[in-house]
């Protein structure tokens, strides 16, 4: 999966390279930025305490460095969480040193055969200032947010196999796909792609089972995808695939 991020305002990068990012001074004395590199490190050894291993990470940062936005693959090291191979666990990371967002994770999965991203949740969101002590605070946040990754590689599991099952007459996944656009999930574009993908998917693994939970999934998160020429963002794919995933989630009954 590659990282959606807008090139007017924002610098595609590696973890390296996030490490070279300048850390402003303190604004005041109870302010104390961590620098994005150290955040990041802490996440990885967070996973691999837990039997995950990292198999791609890609970054993006704002010009002028204030916020930053990631994606990290992983997947078990034993291979007892994730039975199925049509997808992945990923982490949406997020931060910044301007004070406008606090540092954060969200659970994700990349569905391999189309390269689609979906956010299930901000089921690990971090909030803390970054006073003196967040050194010492910051570690215990993310230890426990990451141990929650073996019950979220479950549940998502879990979650996709009840979306493969579950059939939705075609003018009903219509229907969903324009509430999906009154909530938010879909723009105006975004909803006609939708209902082309429902129709007439461009993968035929997403067809496989019919008219699904799993077919109206994949339909959403590949009009997610910017069409070749526009822009992206991270920040909206994730926030907008979190209520397409809700609402998924109420309409199989989970």
């Amino acid at each position: 999966m590659t990282l959606l991020f807008n090139a007017a305002k924002e610098t595609a990068m590696t973890r390296a390279q996030l490490a070279q990012v300048p850390t402003p001074a303190p604004v005041g004395r109870f302010h104390y930025p961590l620098p994005y590199g150290d955040y990041v490190n802490e996440i990885v050894q967070a996973c691999e305490a837990q039997g995950f291993e990292v198999t791609h990470d890609e970054y993006a940062v704002r010009k002028d460095g204030g916020r930053f936005f990631g994606l990290i693959d992983v997947e078990p090291r034993a291979g007892e969480y994730i039975s199925a191979r049509e997808w992945s666990m990923q982490i949406g990371v997020r931060g910044s040193h301007d004070q406008s967002l606090p540092r954060g994770l969200s659970f994700g999965s990349h569905v391999f055969v189309c390269s689609n991203l979906c956010f299930h949740g901000d089921l690990a969101t971090l909030h803390t200032k970054q006073t003196l002590n967040i050194r010492e605070r910051l570690p215990r946040m993310i230890n426990s947010a990451v141990a929650q990754l073996p019950a979220v590689a479950a549940q998502t599991q879990r979650r996709f196999d009840a979306y493969h099952a579950f059939e939705i007459k075609p003018r009903w996944g219509d229907a969903a796909l324009v509430e999906l656009h009154r909530r938010d999930a879909l723009s105006g574009a975004q909803l006609t792609r939708a209902i082309r993908e429902w129709d007439n998917p461009s993968f035929e693994a997403h067809a496989e089972d019919g008219f699904t939970a799993w077919r109206l999934l994949n339909a959403t998160t590949q009009a997610l995808k910017p069409a070749e020429g526009e822009g992206g963002s991270l920040e909206l794919v994730r926030r907008r695939s979190i209520v397409a995933t809700n609402f998924l989630d109420e309409v199989v009954g989970l």
